[in-house]
């Protein structure tokens, strides 16, 4: 019986699911591949610390080099959490050289580092396996590697981070704040104590680039993109959205055109009758367009440890298979840059507090039209006896206009409170 030997980056919870999943799957990866797996050596840095597997049998060590300077591990899995990226790209690039075959998890290492270890692992010929970096439960990247072979991938829209939309579920169900939604998120274990990596859209943006990777074969670097925190968005404004028929969605949109990377990572008002505005809780959906197969949905369980460990455990699988193994490392050392980058320019939401005094309205509507901007909706909301909510629906506008404009409009009896974009199809 052949053998092959995994060795740990990390044992925290992620790693210490794969490792339970490792164990409960033994007879069955027997069974089916002829294969019995044994956990080798894990690098962890706190031996004190209580993890969520029995770990009486496991080989653990504080020292790296006894991980991926060991001649008998044939397998690298990277569950690293929020470690620093440039030591976990260091672990990972040291391993190739050592020809281990490489399962990341770690999405921002990923997305800092991938145009260094990506090409690598191609050149090498070694298996790397990253499908855990992005979509949680949905094996993305196994379909997008393994499909679509005839045909380029246009688009990606997708909800790519559980925790904000679990929040944004909750605050549109719920009607609760963004605080509170947040904290519930935090109790059943979707969100970090430090939650800035999610609800800031830096989780998003690293899934994002790496989508990029598989589905189109481009590589953006993540200085050239800017996110809109998922944070800003207030309960008034989710309400508002819901009375005009739209849900807000914490979105990635990539689309490539011609060369040039489309994209916006922030949320967006989307008709409630989509598709992905029916996404909910810490679900994620992505939503890819090819050029043959048009428009195609993927749904799946995002946040926690449980399905990235799966997705880890998925990406074993595949190399005890080798399954497509030439096709996926051919792809690794094709990827080429994007010829430009830009943000996407979408119709506009506005709220607008303004004091409510006559002639205020005509002045805000008078503003607009000298940037030649149309009102398609304007609707006053919450009427007090000072001020006046004003919600306003506008065409597209160039996006090196927008401070301008706003500056104008907070330059009177009106404060700009909101600006969400409109997804469109």
């Amino acid at each position: 019986m052949n053998k092959i030997t995994v060795g740990f980056l990390g044992l925290g919870v992620v790693g210490a699911e794969l490792v339970n999943i490792i164990r409960v799957n033994q007879e069955t990866i027997i069974r089916n591949y002829g294969v019995k797996v044994e956990i080798g050596k894990i690098f962890i840095r706190d031996m004190n610390k209580k993890r969520g597997t029995d770990i009486s049998s496991l080989q653990l060590t504080t020292n790296v080099e006894e991980v991926i300077d060991d001649n008998e591990i044939d397998i690298i899995c990277e569950c690293m959490g929020g470690a620093g990226t440039e030591k976990t790209k260091e672990y990972i690039i040291r391993s190739i050289n050592n020809n281990k075959s490489i399962i990341m998890s770690s999405k921002k290492t990923l997305a800092y580092y991938g145009k260094d270890i990506i090409p690598l692992a191609g050149e090498s010929e070694i298996d790397l396996r990253y499908d855990a970096t992005v979509g949680g439960g949905i094996p993305i990247a196994k379909i997008l590697t393994s499909c679509f072979k005839g045909e380029s991938i246009t688009k990606i829209v997708g909800i790519l981070n559980a925790t904000s939309n679990f929040i944004y579920s909750k605050m549109e169900n719920d009607v609760v704040s963004f605080k509170e939604a947040l904290k519930e998120a935090q109790s059943l274990g979707y969100a970090e104590n430090d939650p800035t990596e999610d609800i800031g859209g830096f989780d998003s943006l690293y899934k994002g680039i790496i989508l990029a990777v598989f589905a189109m074969n481009k590589w953006v670097d993540v200085n050239q993109l800017s996110t809109t925190p998922f944070s800003t968005i207030s309960l008034t404004d989710m309400n508002y959205a819901l009375e005009l028929g739209y849900s807000i969605k914490p979105l990635v949109i990539f689309k490539n055109s011609n060369g040039t990377l489309l994209y916006r990572i922030g949320p967006c008002l989307i008709k409630k009758d989509h598709i992905v505005a029916n996404t909910s809780d810490n679900y994620n959906m992505i939503v890819i367009e090819g050029s043959n197969s048009g428009v195609l949905g993927f749904y799946g369980q995002g946040a926690g440890s449980l399905p990235t460990a799966s997705a880890m455990f998925d990406d074993l699988i595949s190399i005890i298979e080798k399954n497509n193994n030439d096709h996926f490392n051919s792809k690794l050392k094709q990827i080429k840059n994007f010829n430009n980058v830009e943000e996407y320019n979408n119709s506009l939401y506005w709220r607008l507090t303004v004091k409510n005094v006559i002639g205020n309205l005509s002045r805000i509507t008078a503003i607009f039209s000298s940037y030649k901007i149309n009102i398609e909706k304007l609707i006053q909301k919450n009427e007090q006896k000072n001020t006046v909510d004003v919600v306003l629906l506008t065409s597209r506008i160039e996006l090196n206009q927008l401070s301008n404009l706003t500056d104008e409009l907070n330059s009177f009896d009106s404060k700009v409170e909101s600006i969400i974009p409109f997804f469109e199809d």
